[in-house]
């Protein structure tokens, strides 16, 4: 129902509000092909991370609209553009991309607290995670809780940010997969995910890949 009602909503959103490129704000999609061409791709030199773009110019402003504004319809957008520079780039991606279409691997992502959830009205890495599952014919599933309500990342030094997260997740799946690829939407330190990766560890995951859309050098 919920899927079902989101759905209905964004037609709307689209009739009153058509897409225009949060970039030159011609109409169609969110990032045009003109403006497309400037997106700068993310190096991935950290084993068994994923990440597709540089989290600056337009990238980032959109990322910043689909969280702060609600513009959640524009993940599916993200994502689709994510695939096709995973498949232009396809010896590179490789790796992900077995490890992803392996019929023992699961898709899950990073929670929110319930309350910062109900304050947006959603989780952009669950809306990732979903997409990402759509395009591969799995189920993204929740297997992560948000249990501390932590303060925002922003501003902390590595250190701090790794302190910040401690503790702030436990497992609530119902089964323990041996393989997971935890999806998220951004990526600067890794503190986040390194630390959601732990608690999977520590419930029999043998195996996690990261799949973040945009890296930040700072």
């Amino acid at each position: 129902m919920k899927e079902v009602l989101n759905k209905i909503k964004e037609g709307i959103v689209d009739i009153l509000l058509p897409r225009t490129c949060v970039a030159c704000g011609k109409e169609g999609n969110y990032i045009c092909n003109e403006c497309e061409l400037f997106l700068n791709e993310a190096p991935n030199d950290t084993e068994n991370l994923v990440t597709v773009f540089e989290y600056e110019g337009v990238i980032e402003r959109l990322i910043k609209k689909i969280k702060h504004e609600g513009l959640y319809h524009a993940v599916d957008e993200l994502v689709e553009k994510a695939f096709a520079v995973i498949f232009r780039d396809i010896t590179r991606f490789q790796p992900f991309l077995e490890f992803l279409l392996n019929p023992d691997t699961h898709i899950t992502y990073v929670p929110m607290s319930k309350k910062k959830e109900k304050q947006r009205g959603f989780n952009q890495a669950e809306l990732i995670a979903k997409r990402l599952g759509e395009i591969t014919k799995k189920e993204a599933v929740p297997l992560l809780l948000k249990i501390k309500d932590n303060r925002s990342q922003a501003g902390l030094d590595p250190r701090e940010r790794i302190e910040n997260v401690r503790d702030s997740f436990k497992f609530s799946g119902l089964f323990f997969p041996k393989k997971v690829v935890l999806v998220d939407d951004f990526y600067a330190s890794g503190a986040t995910t390194k630390e959601c990766m732990r608690v999977l560890r520590q419930n029999g995951v043998e195996d996690v890949w990261r799949f973040i859309l945009a890296k930040s050098d700072h």
